[in-house]
C-alpha cells in the first residue's frame, strides 16, 4: 500500500507495509470507556486515536487481540513455559516461521529457567536505558488492558470466533510480565532462540559421538557439519531489501523509503500494521512483530525507516577446558571454577490428560548457559574433557524497546541516529532511513560483541577457526579471561562493540541493504575496518543485493525505462514489483 503526503514538511512516502489505505471503515470506539477510539481502513488495517500513551496502548492491545488472539494466545503459553502442559511434550512449534522447530518440553525447560530466575523482572526492574522508559511502561499497561479487554468482551475463550482456540483453558488473560517476557523472547530470536534443544538437553558428560577428544583438531565430520550449519543459517534467516533514498536521488528532493521485509505470513514471528496517533505526542504508522505494541518499521511525520536482518553474529560460543574427572568444573587462568545448575521442573500432560511434575538440571557458566547443539547440529558436545558455553549480548538487552519508543516519536535521520548511539538496542537488524529533509542513513549499530578481529585471531580454537573462515562466528578459549569480550567505553552496557566501531553512513543520494554486510551499503562509499563477527568485506555480493544496487544505478544513470534521472513514488513501487531475475539477465547475455 502507498503511503500519503500530508503537507509541505511531511516524507513523501514510506512504499511497503508501512503505509495506511485513504478510506476508512466505520468508526468503532473501543470498550470500557478507554479515551481510545479506532477506526478501520477498508484493509482491515487499525488507525487508533488515544487521549494519552496508555489509551493508545488498549486501542492497540484491544486491535490486536480482535484480529490475533489464537496465534498470540499460544505465543503466550510458549514464555510461560507451559506448551507441555497443554499441548504435549512430544510436540512443537515452528520457531522464525521458517520450518525449523522447537520440541515443547526443551521449550518448557528453557524458559521456565528464565522465569525461575527473574531474568525478565531483573531487566523490568533496572532503571533506563537498559530498563524500559516511564512513557514505554504506560504503552504496555495499556497494551495489556486492552489484550484482556477484548478477551472479556467475548466472554471469554467460549466467546472467541477462531475455530483453531474457541473454548481453550489456554486462551487467558495475559500481565505485563507476561508482555516483557515475549519481548525477552523476540530480542534473542537470533542467539539463544537458535539452540533451545542444545541448552535444554545438555548433560555432563555426553560421549563424542561427533566432536573428537582433541580440542586442537577438526575431523572431516566436523567440518561437514561446520559447513551445513553455514547453510542452515543462510536459510532460516529471515531476509529483507531496503532503500533509503536522499534528496540528490527524489524528483522532489525529500527523502523516500522502501521497506521490503521478508517476514513469514505465518506463525507469531510475522507483521501486524497499525497507525497510532496520540494528539501532540506520537503519531507513528507502519507494522511491528506480533505482541510489541511499538511500530518496528514504518513512518512518523518526516521519518520514515526499515530494517533488514544483520549479518552480525550477536553470540560467541566459549570453549571450556573441563577439570579431570569433574565434567562440571572447568578452569580459568588455571583457576578451577564450578558450574552453576537449575533444577528446573514443568508440568507435563500424560496420555490420560493428567499432569505430572518433569524435572531437568541446566547447567550455567560465567559465560552463560551450557549448550550442545546450534539450529539442531551437535557441533559442541559435552565431553569429559570440553563443554561449550553461549555468551548472548541480547540476555540483557530489552533496550530496544526503548529504542523503537523513540524512534516512533523521532523525525530525523539525525535524531535515529542519536537514539542508536543511546540505546545501542537493535538485536538483529539494520537500520535504513531517511526523513522528509532528503538526509538517508544506514546502521548496524546495536547489541554486537565486542570481539575485535585481534582478539578472534588471538583468542579461536580450532573449531573457531573453522567457524570463522566460513560463518565469522569465532568460538574463544574459555580458559583465558583475557579471550572474554572487550569493554569499549562507548559502549552502552560492557560486552558489546561501542557505536565507535560499528557500521554507518549519511548519504544525500541513497543507501540499500539486502542482507549482505554493511560493506556496500553505498558503493561510492565503501564502510571498511569494521571486525567480521559484524559482517565480511571485500567479498562476492549476493544476486539479490547486486540487483538492488543495479536498480538504483540505472535510475540515478537513467539507463532504465523511464525518463529522467530520479525517483518518483511510482517507479520506487515499481522497483520491488518488478519481478527482475538477475541471474537470468546475467545467464542472457
Amino acid at each position: 500500500m502507498r503511503g500519503s503526503r500530508r503537507g509541505k514538511g511531511r516524507l513523501l512516502a514510506t512504499i511497503g507495509i508501512a503505509a495506511l489505505a485513504a478510506e476508512l471503515a466505520p468508526a468503532g470506539a473501543v470498550a470500557k470507556g478507554a479515551p481510545v477510539t479506532v477506526k478501520r481502513t477498508t484493509g482491515g488495517i487499525p488507525n487508533i486515536t488515544a487521549k494519552n500513551l496508555r489509551g493508545a496502548g488498549y486501542g492497540y492491545g484491544y486491535s490486536f487481540a480482535q484480529d490475533n488472539i489464537c496465534e498470540m494466545a499460544d505465543t503466550y503459553v510458549t514464555v510461560q513455559a507451559d506448551r507441555s502442559k497443554y499441548f504435549g511434550p512430544d510436540g512443537s512449534y515452528a520457531s522464525r516461521g521458517n520450518g525449523v522447530t522447537i520440541n515443547n518440553l526443551d521449550s518448557d525447560f528453557f524458559y521456565q529457567r528464565i522465569i525461575d530466575t527473574g531474568k525478565v523482572e531483573d531487566l523490568m526492574n533496572r532503571p533506563p536505558p537498559v530498563g524500559p522508559l516511564p512513557g514505554l511502561q504506560k504503552v504496555v499497561r495499556g497494551y495489556v488492558a486492552g489484550y484482556n479487554g477484548y478477551l472479556e468482551d467475548r466472554g471469554g475463550a467460549e466467546g472467541i470466533r477462531d475455530p483453531r482456540c474457541r473454548g481453550e483453558e489456554w486462551v487467558k488473560p495475559i500481565t505485563e510480565l507476561d508482555a516483557y517476557r515475549r519481548f525477552y523472547q523476540l530480542g534473542m530470536l537470533a542467539s539463544q532462540t537458535v539452540a533451545v534443544d542444545g541448552i535444554a538437553q545438555a548433560a555432563p558428560p555426553t560421549p563424542a559421538a561427533s566432536r573428537s577428544e582433541d580440542p586442537s583438531t577438526v575431523s572431516a565430520e566436523e567440518e561437514a557439519m561446520i559447513a551445513e550449519l553455514d547453510q542452515r543459517w543462510n536459510d532460516q534467516s529471515m531476509g529483507s531489501n531496503a532503500y533509503g533514498l536522499g534528496k540528490e536521488a527524489t524528483k522532489n528532493g525529500r527523502g523516500m523509503v522502501l521497506g521490503n521485509p521478508h517476514f513469514p505470513w505465518f506463525g507469531p514471528e510475522r507483521f501486524y500494521q497499525a497507525h497510532v496517533n496520540v494528539p501532540g505526542k506520537l503519531n507513528v504508522s507502519g507494522a511491528s512483530l506480533f505482541g510489541v505494541p511499538a511500530v518496528l518499521i514504518g513512518h512518523t511525520q518526516k521519518l520514515a525507516w526499515s530494517h533488514t536482518v544483520s549479518t552480525a553474529f550477536r553470540f560467541t560460543p566459549f570453549e571450556l577446558r573441563l577439570v579431570p574427572g569433574s565434567p562440571t568444573t572447568y578452569l580459568v587462568d588455571g583457576q578451577a571454577k564450578q558450574m552453576t545448575s537449575d533444577e528446573v521442573t514443568v508440568d507435563v500432560r500424560q496420555d490420560d490428560g493428567s499432569l505430572a511434575e518433569q524435572s531437568r538440571t541446566l547447567w550455567n557458566t560465567e559465560y552463560g548457559p551450557v549448550f550442545t547443539s546450534l539450529l539442531g547440529l551437535p557441533l559442541f558436545p559435552w565431553t569429559p574433557t570440553t563443554a561449550y558455553a553461549m555468551g548472548d549480548v541480547n540476555a540483557e538487552n530489552m533496550r530496544y524497546l526503548n529504542h523503537f519508543f523513540e524512534t516512533n516519536q523521532a523525525q530525523s535521520t539525525d535524531e535515529l541516529y542519536g537514539i542508536l548511539k543511546r540505546y545501542q538496542g537493535i538485536p538483529w537488524v539494520n537500520t535504513i532511513a531517511s526523513d522528509s529533509r532528503g538526509r538517508a542513513l544506514y546502521a548496524d549499530i546495536g547489541a554486537i560483541p565486542a570481539v575485535p578481529n585481534s582478539k578472534a585471531a588471538a583468542c579461536n580454537t580450532a573449531l573457531g577457526a573453522a567457524t570463522t573462515g566460513l560463518l565469522g562466528l569465532p568460538v574463544l578459549d574459555g580458559s583465558r579471561s583475557s579471550c572474554n569480550w572487550d569493554q569499549d567505553p562507548d559502549a552502552v552496557v560492557p560486552g558489546t562493540f561501542g557505536p565507535s566501531r560499528e557500521p554507518y553512513l549519511f548519504r544525500n543520494d541513497y543507501v540499500t541493504n539486502s542482507n549482505d554486510s554493511y560493506w556496500l551499503s553505498n558503493p561510492e562509499e565503501p564502510l571498511e575496518g569494521f571486525a567480521r563477527i559484524i559482517g565480511d568485506e571485500r567479498t562476492e555480493r549476493s544476486l539479490r543485493t547486486r540487483l538492488g544496487l543495479r536498480i538504483v544505478q540505472d535510475r540515478l544513470a537513467g539507463t532504465d525505462e523511464y525518463e529522467g534521472t530520479k525517483f518518483t513514488r511510482e517507479q520506487l513501487t515499481d522497483a520491488v514489483f518488478n519481478n527482475r531475475q538477475f541471474a537470468g539477465e546475467l545467464w542472457k547475455d
